[in-house]
């Protein structure tokens, strides 16, 4: 905002320099004064260059990683910053070499979204010796300004509780059995949003016989599901860390005529929430691509611009199933097709609260 209002005095300036000085003065007769040395033009106020801020992705495949890009780039108009975004391509090396690009390039400040935050200590010190706030996301490491994220463990329990409560009514109560497709370990997010389910799931009574990475892979997902199918044929319901990851397992489970597997995921992308308005899945957890995507270009710009940001902000999302989908909808739909209008400054539970409504 500071350096829009630069701008535009620096524009006013320079027309009221056309409007009192556009007629040249009468130049001086020859006998009567030397020539005058010609004055050197005058230079117009320079424009303050844009802040810069830095995303960096694990990759640019996921939907959610997307829906994000989406919400970042609206953050970037909204405010009037230049956004860069890069990913590692699911690859820790390529991803630390896009950060200290960055770093290199100079810009204002950096939010990533780390493949593995313990291989970036050099490169967070890099970004530290030039000046550089990095807002760490969903994992904390030394040096960040501030660790953006979803309250991960609560939206695990709450999955957990949730999948409990419906084995209870399932024909498998009280010896179901449950399977949980894992993002990438040793990513913060991941641990917690398994470690909580599983903490749940098991304190209600429930059997976890598998937990499988995915790194976030839709088709390394199937193929664990593929697998399930024949390890565990009384699997009862599966957890996915992602919509990504759930959607085509549970597409896959019914393809073989398991459509007695619940599946219960987290994201709330548009996709998830009409797969659980189609009965495809039980429940995902809102936390909104677009949403996200927003917070992670606007708090690196606040940072840039100066701004103290609380050492963790979280994003706190909601259960959506059958009975609240069809409000969710409504939400998801603005915040894509009403991006310029939606208001993403607010608390997503607060955006939550007004669609309920």
């Amino acid at each position: 905002m500071k350096k829009t209002l630069f701008i535009l005095i620096s524009a006013l300036l320079v027309a009221s320099l056309f409007l009192t000085g556009c007629a040249p003065a009468a130049a001086p007769a020859a006998e009567e004064a030397p020539a005058a040395e010609e004055a050197p033009a005058a230079e117009e106020p320079a424009a303050e260059e844009k802040v810069v801020v830095g995303l960096v992705q694990i990759d640019l495949s996921h939907p959610f990683h997307l829906g994000e890009v989406e919400g970042a780039k609206e953050a970037a108009r909204r405010y009037g910053f230049d956004l860069r975004i890069t990913s590692g391509e699911g690859d820790v090396n390529k991803q630390i070499q896009a950060f200290e690009n960055l770093v290199n390039e100079g810009v204002d400040a950096i939010a990533v979204n780390f493949i593995d935050v313990n291989a970036f200590g050099p490169a967070m010190q890099k970004a530290a010796d030039a000046g550089i706030p990095v807002i760490c996301l969903h994992s904390e490491t030394e040096g960040c300004a501030t660790v953006l994220g979803f309250d991960e463990w609560y939206t695990g329990r709450t999955v957990g509780d949730y999948a409990v409560e419906i084995l209870t009514e399932a024909p498998c109560w009280p010896d179901c059995q449950a399977a949980n497709l894992q993002g990438l370990l040793g990513q913060g997010l991941n641990e917690a949003r398994s470690g909580g389910w599983k903490e749940q799931i098991e304190a209600g009574g429930v059997t976890v016989v598998a937990m499988e990475p995915t790194d976030w892979q839709p088709e390394k997902a199937v193929a664990a599901m593929e697998n399930w199918l024949v390890a565990y044929p009384d699997l009862d319901l599966v957890y996915g860390n992602s919509d990504g990851l759930t959607v085509p397992a549970a597409e896959l489970a019914r393809a073989n005529g398991r459509d007695d597997i619940i599946f219960v995921s987290v994201d709330g992308s548009d996709f998830a929430l009409e797969a659980v308005r189609d009965g495809l899945m039980a429940s995902t957890f809102l936390y909104a691509p677009e949403y996200a995507g927003f917070w992670k270009a606007w708090a690196p710009y606040r940072a840039a611009m100066g701004e103290t940001l609380d050492k963790e902000i979280l994003i706190k999302g909601v259960l959506v199933n059958t009975e609240n989908v069809g409000n969710i909808l409504e939400l998801a739909k603005d915040q894509k097709e009403d991006i310029q209008n939606f208001e993403f400054e607010k608390s997503l539970p607060e955006l939550i609260e007004v669609y309920m409504k």
